[in-house]
């Protein structure tokens, strides 16, 4: 288990200044700390929940799911500094699943076991963690998924982009990039989340019958491991004209594969995953069939529902359900998003700032 001694990291975090805190930007590419998210299109729904009125300062534990891409690393960066600049959040405990849903719901019961006011939880299943939630609310703590959904109704406020809306415009951009017929292939996150299916479901739903399906993978969101199943998939069928993926580290990977083997690039769907884009802008004059339909998945998710969380701590009531609402990023704007001199691995809807996006990825 990681133990964050919030003291030490705002004292650390004063030597930075607020570039370190991410409250300025180095360059033209980078929003400031507050405005990416305050500029941003949310929306309450679903039912009103009653705040807990807990004396503060608090202490709040994170149980993410797996730690094993770039999206996962920025998010806890900026989960870390939003609760080392709040004064009302005493300690931070972050605890890594180890993409072993097993393990993730032992973690939650560590965080129960050791009185935490709020667990904010990125699930890696939907449907295995919501026991363990339910015994969290029933000792009185607040629970704050995001970025994945759980099943049913046990938890305190959500916050995150709805993946079969998105799903619904991924899978409708796609069909009409290939004027409503085709052959493609679809390519998931972690088996069994419930993002992925969401996504998947919302698309198929959209694409058309004309549309045919050779296969469906999961990749686990690595770049790499996109790129070797794509390559499979590429000696069972001679003929792809498209690919389906939640996620832009999937649909590059996978577009590397293409290249290796020889194949065009075609049109594929994704997230706003720094590699993608870069890969877009350096072979669209040489493949007049690659183009790209991508919606952004905020890395600044757990920054609102911590947000929320304390909020519903203080005694303040909120509607259950907060929705993003993500960037459309298409050959058209791309370049507005893209971030040249940075690393492949940043998602460019982010509050972090160069600084310290330059510390995680060097």
């Amino acid at each position: 288990m990681k133990i964050i001694d919030i003291a030490l990291t705002r004292r650390r975090l004063l030597k930075y200044g607020a570039a370190g805190l991410g409250l300025a930007a180095t360059t033209p590419f980078f929003q400031a700390f507050a405005d990416t998210i305050d500029d941003a299109q949310m929306v309450f729904s679903g039912p009103t929940i009653s705040g807990k009125k807990k004396d503060g300062p608090y202490r709040i534990g994170f149980a993410n799911g797996f730690s094993g891409n770039s999206w996962r690393a920025m998010a806890v960066r900026a989960l870390e500094l939003e609760a080392a600049a709040n004064p009302d959040v005493a300690e931070l405990l972050i605890v890594d699943g180890q993409n072993d849903i097993t393990k993730q719901v032992n973690d939650i019961e560590s965080l129960i076991s050791q009185q935490v006011d709020a667990i904010l939880v990125i699930a890696n299943s939907g449907s295995a963690v919501v026991p363990a939630l339910n015994a969290a609310r029933q000792e009185g703590i607040v629970v704050a998924p995001f970025n994945l959904p759980i099943d049913g109704e046990g938890y305190d406020v959500y916050v995150g982009t709805n993946p079969q809306i998105k799903g619904n415009s991924s899978g409708t951009w796609l069909r009409n990039a290939l004027g409503g017929k085709g052959k493609i292939v679809a390519l998931g996150g972690i088996a069994g989340n419930s993002y992925t299916a969401a996504g998947w479901a919302g698309a198929q739903e959209v694409l058309g019958s004309d549309i045919e399906v050779l296969a469906y993978r999961d990749t686990d969101w690595s770049e790499d491991k996109a790129k070797v199943i794509m390559s499979d998939l590429i000696a069972a069928y001679p003929q792809i004209d498209g690919i389906w993926a939640d996620g832009g580290q999937v649909t590059a990977g996978a577009s590397k594969a293409l290249l290796a083997a020889g194949r065009p690039l075609v049109p594929v769907t994704g997230d706003d995953y720094n590699g993608l884009l870069k890969l877009y802008d350096a072979e669209k004059g040489n493949q007049p069939n690659f183009d790209i339909g991508l919606i952004s998945e905020p890395t600044w998710q757990g920054v609102v529902a911590l947000r929320n969380s304390l909020a519903l701590l203080r005694g303040e009531d909120l509607q259950r359900d907060l929705t993003i609402t993500p960037q459309l990023i298409t050959k058209d704007n791309y370049t507005t998003y893209m971030m040249p001199e940075l690393a492949d691995g940043v998602f460019v809807d982010t509050n972090l700032s160069a600084e310290e996006l330059q510390k995680i990825f060097g």
